[in-house]
């Protein structure tokens, strides 16, 4: 098999997307809204109605892996 790299396999960084209708299919969605992604393009938290709530649940979310 190939080998382990772990900081290719567990992306850390977040940012906050907004994801319309159109962008749907390419996150596998059936909602739009905003979402927090990874640095690999995987949603992880989500839909918001607004970015405000989004960057908050980042912030809680960072702060939880922190402790």
């Amino acid at each position: 098999m190939g080998h382990y790299v772990p900081w290719m396999l567990e992306p850390k960084d977040l940012m906050s997307v907004h994801v319309p209708t159109e962008d749907l299919g390419d996150y596998s969605l059936t909602l739009t809204g905003w979402y927090a992604v990874d640095d690999g393009g995987k949603v992880v938290l989500g839909p918001f109605e607004n970015l405000a709530l989004c960057d908050r649940a980042i912030r809680d979310r960072l702060q939880e892996q922190r402790t």
